[in-house]
């Protein structure tokens, strides 16, 4: 996309509530759900089973991490559990999610209009997984606008 050029509204809906950009995000693409539920099938076969708690008697330098193959399944089962159909403000998302409630509440288009967003204890749930990402994204949203954020890199 040339600089300047505007991308559609319907990309303005991917910028969540909260600052991140639904369209960068793994869960929001479907990729990790639909990757790990290949492998879990493949992991759930009676012939895998055999080649995990076989393997490590035959081979174990190379092999012996394969017992903890159960535990690699329910990892996967959980992977397969990440789904978003749709960004946050079509309906997708956590939804009792805190943020957009508050958003919602005080009829905002995202956290950005909002005058404490950078030191929001309601936000402070996403540091673990964006560290301050979010932030920064808003940062730009409020200080250039939504189509300059839409035309450069985002975070997530």
């Amino acid at each position: 996309m040339a600089q300047g050029e505007f991308m559609d509204k319907s990309v303005s809906s991917l910028v969540s509530y909260c600052g991140l950009y639904c369209g960068d995000c793994v869960i929001r693409r479907g990729e990790l759900g639909s990757r790990a539920g290949v492998l879990l099938k493949e992991m759930g076969t009676p012939e895998f089973e055999r080649l995990a708690e076989g393997l490590p008697g035959i081979h174990p330098k190379t092999s012996s991490d394969l017992l903890e193959y159960k535990t690699c399944i329910k990892v996967l089962r959980a992977m397969c559990m990440l789904v978003c159909t749709a960004p946050c403000k079509n309906g997708g998302g956590g939804k009792d999610c805190n943020i957009r409630k508050c958003c919602i509440e005080k009829g905002l288009e995202g956290c950005w209009v909002c005058n404490d967003f950078e030191e929001c204890k309601t936000l402070a749930i996403l540091e673990p997984v964006n560290k301050r990402a979010n932030i920064r994204n808003m940062i730009i949203i409020r200080n250039y606008g939504m189509e300059t954020f839409l035309n450069y890199s985002k975070e997530w």
